[in-house]
C-alpha cells in the first residue's frame, strides 16, 4: 500500500529539482561557447597591416559572443626587431573586444638574433605558454617551434615539456590546444612535404592523444586543412596576410559538449 508524501518530504524534492533547473543554464554555458582564430597576418608586410583593421571590425561585429580570439603566430614578417611595426601591430589588434592570444610563429621568433625576437616577444605579446579556462574546458595556448625544426634553441625551453605538464595540469577537462606550426607535412609544388622529425612528432602525438584533448588549432600553411590525430581535428587555418594571391579570412569555431565545427569568413 502506498503512502502519500509529507509536505516537508515534498519541500525537499522540489528544492532539489529546482536547484537542478538552475544549474542547467550554467552547465550550458560552460559546455557552449564561440571563439575566434586568426592566423598569419605578417603584418610589416604588403597591405597586411589594413586586412588587420578590417578584420578587427569584423569580428567586433559579430552576431555571437565570442569567449575569446587566438591568433596561431606569425604575428609579424620577421619584424619583430622594428619598434614601430610593433607599435603599429599592438595598435591595431588592441581595438578587439574579446580577450586576445597571442602564440608566436616562425617569423615572430626567427632563428637570426633569436634572443632578441624573444626577448620583444615577451615584453610585448606575452609568454611563450599560457592556460586559461572557459567554464569546464582548459585552452593551451602554446610555442612549438624549436619542436617543429629543431629551432631557435631557447635554453631551459623545452616545449614538448611544457605540453606536457600543461596537459597534466587539465586531468580529465576537456582541453583546446593552439599552436602554430602542425606536425603534419604540407603540400607544396604537387609534392608532400616533411613534417615534424619522427621523434618529435611521435612524442606530440603520445602526449595529445593520452589527454582530453577535443581539438588542436594551427596556422603556418597559408590554407585550410583538415587532419586527424587519432580522434582528434586538427584545424589548420588559412592567413590574413595576402600572400599567393589569398583573400583575408578568419575563423569562427563553436565549441558545444566536446564537438566543434566552424565557419570561415571573408573579407569583401
Amino acid at each position: 500500500m502506498s503512502h502519500p508524501l509529507s509536505p516537508p518530504c515534498l519541500k525537499l524534492i522540489l528544492a532539489f529539482l529546482l536547484l537542478g533547473l538552475l544549474a542547467l543554464p550554467a552547465q550550458a554555458a560552460r559546455d557552449h561557447f564561440y571563439f575566434v582564430q586568426i592566423t598569419d597576418t605578417h603584418f610589416g608586410s604588403d597591405d597586411n597591416l589594413e586586412r588587420g583593421r578590417r578584420v578587427v571590425e569584423r569580428i567586433n561585429q559579430l552576431p555571437m559572443p565570442v569567449a575569446f580570439v587566438v591568433h596561431t603566430g606569425d604575428i609579424l614578417a620577421d619584424l619583430i626587431l622594428d619598434p614601430r611595426v610593433v607599435d603599429q601591430t599592438l595598435e591595431v589588434m588592441s581595438g578587439l573586444q574579446p580577450p586576445l592570444y597571442y602564440i608566436p610563429g616562425n617569423h615572430d621568433i626567427h632563428k637570426d638574433d633569436a634572443d632578441k625576437a624573444l626577448a620583444v616577444y615577451r615584453e610585448r605579446f606575452g609568454p611563450l605558454v599560457q592556460v586559461e579556462e572557459i567554464g569546464g574546458v582548459v585552452a593551451i595556448y602554446i610555442y612549438v617551434e624549436p619542436a617543429a625544426r629543431d629551432w631557435p634553441v631557447i635554453p631551459g625551453y623545452d616545449p614538448l615539456a611544457e605540453l606536457e605538464k600543461a596537459l597534466t595540469q587539465a586531468g580529465d577537462r576537456p582541453v583546446l590546444l593552439f599552436q602554430h606550426t602542425p606536425p603534419v607535412g604540407g603540400f607544396f609544388r604537387n609534392m608532400l612535404q616533411r613534417g615534424w622529425a619522427e621523434e618529435q612528432r611521435q612524442r606530440w602525438e603520445q602526449l595529445v592523444t593520452g589527454h582530453q584533448v577535443k581539438g588542436i588549432f594551427t596556422g603556418h600553411y597559408h590554407k585550410d586543412e583538415l587532419h586527424w590525430v587519432g580522434e582528434i581535428p586538427l584545424f589548420v587555418a588559412a592567413p590574413i596576410a595576402g600572400y599567393w594571391g589569398r583573400q583575408a579570412s578568419f575563423r569562427v569555431y563553436e565549441y558545444r559538449d566536446g564537438q566543434i565545427s566552424y565557419r570561415t569568413l571573408y573579407l569583401e
